[in-house]
């Protein structure tokens, strides 16, 4: 006689408040070996537009491999999480049981009625799909000019996600950080904001990506460097993820290669949600590990040089950093991905951390410079100094490096000196 899977009572907590299931709010899966069981209604309704979170319980039966179900949200305002902590068990049929939580946080919503689609998978298991609705909110307030000056620049950002520019422009107006997009079929932008409050009271941005489905890899991550996004309120998440924003696969695993991150997990400490942003798959890349993504390694040198230029400074250092395929180089292609055969990292901050928005300085009062490393495994030895950079031929001025990608790299600031750059501006 077929088995039936019976369902574990689930328990659905939106803020302070519960959502309990009937009988009547079942979903009934076929049985899967191994299968997955969530007992709640399918159509969770938040109680108000407010920011909140909540946990949803499953049950695996006969589950092998990792017991972690997998969670992933078609929109960007809901944020699924995964509890490592779970308890082994047993059902009615005697058959072995894994129990665990699956978390979510919701954004504000300050507009009009929403609703997401909350997807749960483990292994070959039918996918389960929630359905989560919010509540019309209040629209906010016209934000401030961010060109204002007499707002502090402190870290720069708007009052809210700015809407996308034009192709020709830049993704968001007035984020120093970004270069202007190009418009390609295979090239897809978006931008992730935390849930930390920046020095106006508003959410903080955290960074912006350019992702191409030819080679299955980021073309360039753009971020504002911090103490503020460096501030150590979480531990690293792991949490790597797809991009939410994003509604096609992203490869997060190559065999043969470490995932890299193109911004820094330990640059994006400020909360829990920053840090899970930073191990999207859209700011994950495929590194070699031997000496390069490593300790000591020639990308966590540079990593590590980078972040002396502006750790505990008052100014904004703003950083892309990018994918590069040489066309002379013979490509390889795992899991999808094209290879990089070179990392790059553009810079751009104030000559002598001076604290005024870089969009309103001079050319006299900025300074930008590049650096390219080939991507391939090092030998201890030959690991690339930052003091050898000149030497060796990795500095590079914007200009250089904009002919070399086909890029045009920090769209919002028309002063940015990118035909030159003085070793001596810079901290070594």
């Amino acid at each position: 006689m077929k088995k039936f899977l019976l369902w574990m009572v689930a328990l659905v907590a939106v803020g302070v408040m519960a959502h309990a299931c009937d009988d009547s709010d079942e979903v009934v899966v076929p049985e899967t070996t191994p299968a997955i069981s969530i007992s709640c209604n399918p159509d969770i309704v938040l109680p108000s537009p407010n920011a909140t979170e909540g946990t949803i319980q499953y049950t695996v039966v006969n589950p092998h491999g990792e017991m972690i179900a997998q969670a992933k949200s078609n929109v960007g305002w809901i944020y699924p999480k995964l509890s490592t902590k779970g308890k082994m068990g047993s059902n009615a049929l005697g058959e072995t049981t894994f129990t665990a939580e699956i978390s979510y946080e919701a954004s504000a919503n300050t507009g009009a009625a929403r609703k997401a689609e909350l997807t749960i998978t483990y292994a070959d298991c039918t996918p389960i799909v929630l359905t989560i609705s919010q509540p019309e909110g209040q629209a906010e307030e016209e934000p401030e000019d961010p060109k204002d000056p007499e707002t502090p620049e402190d870290p720069e950002t708007p009052e809210d996600p700015v809407i996308p520019t034009p192709s020709g422009n830049t993704l968001c107006g007035g984020w120093a950080e970004l270069p202007t997009t190009v418009e390609k079929s295979a090239w897809h932008y978006t931008y992730h904001i935390t849930d930390v409050k920046d020095a106006k009271g508003t959410n903080a941005r955290n960074y912006s990506v350019c992702y191409s489905t030819d080679k299955m890899c980021a073309v360039w991550v753009a971020a504002p460097m911090h103490d503020f996004y460096a501030k150590k309120n979480a531990e690293r998440t792991d949490d790597y993820a797809t991009d939410p924003n994003f509604d096609f696969t992203q490869p997060g695993k190559w065999s043969g290669y470490t995932r890299g991150h193109l911004l820094g997990s330990a640059e994006r400490l400020v909360s829990y949600k920053t840090n899970q942003q930073a191990f999207y798959y859209s700011n994950i890349a495929p590194q070699r590990s031997t000496y390069f993504n490593t300790g000591g390694g020639a990308w966590n040198t540079l990593e590590e040089w980078v972040d002396k230029q502006w750790v505990g400074a008052a100014d904004t250092t703003y950083q892309v950093i990018g994918c590069y395929w040489d066309p002379a180089v013979k490509t390889e292609q795992v899991s999808g991905t094209t290879i990089p055969s070179h990392y790059y990292k553009v810079l751009l901050r104030t000559k002598n951390h001076k604290n005024k928005w870089v969009v309103e300085c001079s050319k006299d009062e900025l300074q930008c410079i590049a650096v390219l490393v080939e991507h391939r495994t090092y030998e201890k030895g030959e690991v690339p100094k930052p003091a050898a950079y000149e030497s060796k031929g990795m500095f590079l001025t914007v200009k250089e490096m904009e002919e070399l990608t086909g890029l045009t790299f920090f769209g919002n600031v028309p002063n940015a000196p990118k035909d030159s750059y003085s070793v001596s501006d810079w901290t070594f």
